[in-house]
């Protein structure tokens, strides 16, 4: 996380469900230092292509909240009162169904260094690169499966044959309450 970003905490708005960075330079730096968000208007956005972006940065509940913690963002509502990190959780329970665990998947991969963006368009939960979009194809689908729910065999062949068609190795993460933490199963391919 570039320096730059931390010594004053970027000014981010909630507005409806969605946490907005209004000022359009700012936005850039935070989606330079670590592909946080999208551009309002605009897919899949290369860092070479960032500074021609006339938009602010749409970022997910998921990432302004880790940007809280972290001290980077600082979210206000539009009347102008800032949220506290507890407050963006809460906003976060109310918005995703499982919002603790997922957030912990969330945060896990980009402590450890990997640019985490929605999977949705693979069918997962999570995309997670290795340097970042339109620099890397994302080598792992991360999809969550909720604790009290049994895995069939269908969702590991579904998964697995989504993951492969894509070149992508599939991760199974579930909550499991005997150690209370995260597990993460990952699968591929393979041809004896």
């Amino acid at each position: 996380m570039s320096t730059e970003l931390r010594r004053e905490p970027i000014k981010a708005l909630l507005v409806g469900g969605s946490v907005i960075v209004p000022d359009i330079e700012l936005g850039r730096r935070l989606y330079k230092s670590g592909f946080y968000g999208r551009f309002v208007g605009h897919e899949k956005v290369k860092i070479e292509e960032v500074d021609k972006i006339e938009a602010p940065l749409h970022l997910s509940i998921l990432e302004a909240l880790y940007l809280a913690e972290k001290k980077i963002l600082k979210v206000y509502t539009v009347d102008g009162r800032e949220l506290s990190v507890e407050e963006l959780r809460e906003i976060g329970r109310r918005q995703i169904r499982n919002f603790d665990k997922i957030y912990e998947i969330y945060r896990t991969f980009r402590e450890k260094g990997y640019v985490v963006k929605s999977g949705l368009k693979f069918g997962s939960l999570f995309a997670v690169y290795e340097r970042g979009p339109g620099i890397d194809h994302a080598p792992l689908l991360v999809h969550f499966i909720e604790p009290d729910r049994d895995i069939s065999a269908l969702d590991i062949t579904r998964a697995a044959r989504l993951s492969h068609t894509v070149n992508k190795r599939f991760v199974l993460a579930t909550w499991n309450s005997t150690n209370n933490r995260m597990e993460y199963i990952a699968f591929e391919w393979w041809t004896p």
